[in-house]
This record gives structure tokens, sequence and C-alpha cells, in this order.
């Protein structure tokens, strides 16, 4: 079914779509990518596991979505959103219970492994796809209203699963984080989602899920357009940023003598940042295009590493930092679900997003421990900030390779 092509913040109908969806986002985010760190503490008392043992989990998470990432997105130009995304949902609500009767490890992992498959078919890539097939011109509208509303998914949950944690413990935390998916985002899916625009609908060819075809059709020309491994190398660098700062920026303002409360305080700017980064681009988005969203952010990502660099417990630096930085991620998760559209065009969106978010999945996945090995190696948190960085110029380089073409 198509919505209307009245502009979006008129059209009330295909507003309601997007605010739906958005909430089963935020949900989702909220609970299966940001409440894990939550549990770490708990976990570690009662089991006597250490931390490395227990974030294995995640990044086997990661792994496990990059590598799903690109069939999800053959099945949604396909077949659209509302099964998979439906029967991901569910799958969810079942491992989330299943967590609540961990007793080992190796049951931890699977649940782990298994959430990396949810993942991959019910976060931002996949709703991403649903809201630029449907929306169409009116999906730069569409994606600033979901960011928005998601961006306070860590906000929203992270409090809420500790509270739980302290009232009811982890295991009854797992239960009824697992009843907040089942009663939010399995309706939401199955019932909204049948608003959704297919875009593969009445295609009579045979469906490539787990391959992609290389020789021709949509994928391959897109896979043959440079502006595809520019835009990849930009958000692969942009993800290998976001994992080292959100990993190792705490390790690294104590080292400085930074005081606790005043590491906790300058975290916790990050994410209202990242929602008045979105707030920014909605007010001027007549001004500012995809290209001119993409150039601030790659900017204002290396503005905040000067800030973070020269940061200081005497100088208040350190404050400065998370406005640009948090600005930063903000505007590029709009820019991420406008790229394919933009730069290369909407056949295969599904296929394609998938494709960069392997790669992102990938970096977020080793970037931990990379910045790690930097830092023993260099005995000192200055090695890994020049790196993230570095790495971010490449970026934004990238970017500007991309949007040229």
């Amino acid at each position: 079914m198509h919505l209307s092509d009245t502009s979006l913040w008129r059209d009330g109908r295909a507003m309601a779509f997007v605010v739906w969806l958005s909430i089963a986002q935020t949900v989702s985010w909220g609970i299966m990518f940001y409440g894990f760190a939550v549990f770490i503490q708990p976990l570690t008392e009662e089991f006597g596991w250490n931390k490395a043992e227990i974030t294995g989990a995640f990044t086997l998470c990661l792994l496990v979505s990059g590598l799903v990432s690109i069939s999800a997105g053959s099945i949604l130009d396909r077949f659209g959103g509302r099964w998979l995304m439906t029967g991901a949902s569910s799958l969810g609500v079942v491992l989330l219970l299943a967590a609540s009767f961990t007793d080992s490890l190796t049951s931890y992992y699977v649940v782990w492994i298994g959430i990396g498959l949810v993942t991959a078919s019910t976060f931002y890539p996949s709703g991403f796809a649903v809201v630029v097939a449907t929306l169409g011109s009116r999906a730069r509208q569409g994606v600033t209203v979901m960011t928005l509303i998601a961006g306070f998914a860590s906000t929203v949950f992270i409090p809420l699963i500790s509270v739980l944690i302290d009232q009811v413990g982890w295991r009854d935390s797992f239960l009824y984080l697992g009843l907040i998916l089942l009663a939010v985002c399995v309706p939401i899916h199955a019932i909204v989602l049948r608003q959704e625009r297919v875009p593969g609908a009445g295609s009579m060819d045979r469906p490539r899920i787990f391959t992609i075809d290389l020789k021709s059709g949509p994928v391959a020309a897109g896979i043959r357009n440079p502006a595809f491994w520019w835009i990849g190398i930009c958000f692969t660098a942009n993800s290998f940023v976001m994992a080292g700062v959100t990993v190792h920026i705490i390790p690294l303002m104590l080292e400085r003598g930074f005081a606790m409360g005043t590491v906790i305080a300058t975290t916790a700017m990050i994410g209202p940042m990242q929602v008045s980064g979105r707030i920014f681009v909605t007010i001027f988005e007549k001004w500012v295009d995809f290209r001119m969203a993409g150039l601030i952010s790659g900017i204002f990502l290396l503005i905040g590493f000067v800030f973070l660099g020269f940061a200081q417990p005497d100088n208040y630096l350190n404050f400065i930092f998370p406005i640009f930085y948090g600005a930063s991620l903000g505007i590029i998760t709009i820019v991420r679900a406008l790229a394919v559209p933009e730069l290369i065009g909407p056949a295969a969106y599904g296929a394609l997003n998938g494709l960069l978010g392997f790669a992102s999945a990938m970096a977020l996945a080793a970037t931990p421990v990379l910045l790690s090995l930097v830092w023993l190696i260099s005995d000192s948190y200055t090695a890994p900030l020049v790196v993230l960085a570095a790495v971010g110029s490449i970026g934004l380089f990238s970017f500007i390779l991309a949007a040229r073409r």
C-alpha cells in the first residue's frame, strides 16, 4: 500500500506510520544494544565471569548481525519488512526469556548470537529500508523523525534496566524486557507494516537471499559505482570511531586524571547532542542537503577530537567535545540512511545497505580490541586518540569523494 505524496508534516497517516516504527526502533535498540552493558556487573558478581568473557558475547552478536545484514536486506527488497521484522522480534522475545535462565557462559553466548540475528532484521537498516521504500521523496523526513525518536533509546532504557535489576534481579529483568518486546515491537511490526510498500512486489524472478548477483541487476550496478565504495569507507571509518570512543572514552579520561563524576557527565552529554544534531538537520533541511549534512558531520567529528585532545581536568574542554562529537553521530545516522538512494539509486536499497552495514559491523566488532593493542604498545591513550582522529579524517575525505560523484 502506498501512502499519499503529501508532505510528511501534513500527512497524519504517514507520520503515524513513521512514529510507530520509531517506537519499535527505540525499544529494540534500548533492550538489545544499550541494555547489554547494564548486565555486565550482576553477571560478574553471580558467576565470576570477567568483563572480557562477557563482552565477547556482544562482539559475536555484532559479527553475526553484520554477516546476516546482507541477507536481511535482500529479503526486505523482495518481500518487505512485515514478516521479517515481526518474526525477528518474536525470536527476540524467546531469546530474552531464555536469557533469564542462563546458567553458563556458553548458554549466554548462544543467546547473544541469536540476538545478532534479531538485530540484523530489526535495527535501523531494516527500518530505514521500509521508510525509504514507502515514503519515496519524503524518506529524508521519515528517517529524521525515526532517528529523533529512537535517539532516546539509551536515555530511557539504561536507567530503566538499572532500576529493574536493582528491584527484581537480573533474571527477572530479562523476563520483563522480553515481555516489553512482545507487547510493543511484535504488534507494531505485524500491524503497522501492513501499510508498507514492498519494493519487489510483483516480481517473478527467483529472489537471491543468501547470494548476490554480481553480474547483472541493481546490486551489481551499485557495486560497480565508485561512490558505493567511497561511502562504504566513510561509514566503516565512522563505525570504527564510534566503537572506539564508546569503549575507550572512560579509561582515556580516567588516565588523564578526570574524576569519575566528570567522566559520567561528559559521556552523558553525547546522547542528547546526537538528538540536537538531528534537530538541526530537521530545522534547516531546506539549506542542509545530503552532501552538506555529511560534510558537517565529518568536520564536527574532527573538531570534537581536537577538543578531546587538549582536554584536561582544569580547562573544561571535555564538555565541548561531546557537543561536536554527539552532533556528528546524530547527523551521520541520517546520512547513512540516505546514502544509497542519493548516490546510487533506490533500487536494491536493502541489499546495498546490508553490504555497507556488514563492513560497519566488522569495524564495530574489531575496533575495541585493535585500540586496546595500540594502547598496550604505546602505554598511553594519546596514540589511540591519534588513530581515531586519523580514521575520522579518512571518513571525511571518503565522503567528499563519494559526494562529488
